[in-house]
């Protein structure tokens, strides 16, 4: 479903500008917006995410997002793949999508991909 792609730009995001320094960590809550994209259309998406330390440099995700049509939960772990980049997978209604973030101090850039579409977010501290 295109809802996979909504719950996984909850974690992707747009690129964004430099933010003061802040705990180089996901761990939190976060919330922002962006646009995912399904079968040539594209609707605007609102996201509130909270990330989890589970291990390492391990961070499990659970997310809400709303769009005109409804609201989704979304929930998915990503690693640490080098430097401010993390990447793993997102779910929601059991559709599944690959995720990479990049976190530039209190702002994340989201971009989620799955078979059927594909996202962009950006999100920030609460």
């Amino acid at each position: 479903m295109r809802y996979v792609l909504i719950l996984s730009l909850i974690i992707l995001g747009a690129a964004v500008s430099p933010a003061p320094a802040a705990p180089a960590t996901l761990q939190g809550s976060w919330s922002g917006s962006g646009t995912i994209t399904h079968r040539r259309s594209s609707d605007a998406v609102r996201c509130r995410a909270r990330f989890t330390k589970v291990g390492g440099a391990s961070f499990e995700i659970n997310s809400q997002c709303t769009t005109e049509t409804g609201r989704y939960d979304v929930s998915g772990r990503v690693n640490a793949s080098g430097g401010n980049r993390y990447s793993g997978w997102v779910e929601t209604s059991g559709e599944r999508g690959s995720v990479v973030i990049v976190q530039s101090g209190n702002r994340l850039s989201i971009t989620v991909t799955s078979r059927r579409g594909s996202g962009r977010l950006s999100l920030s501290r609460k």
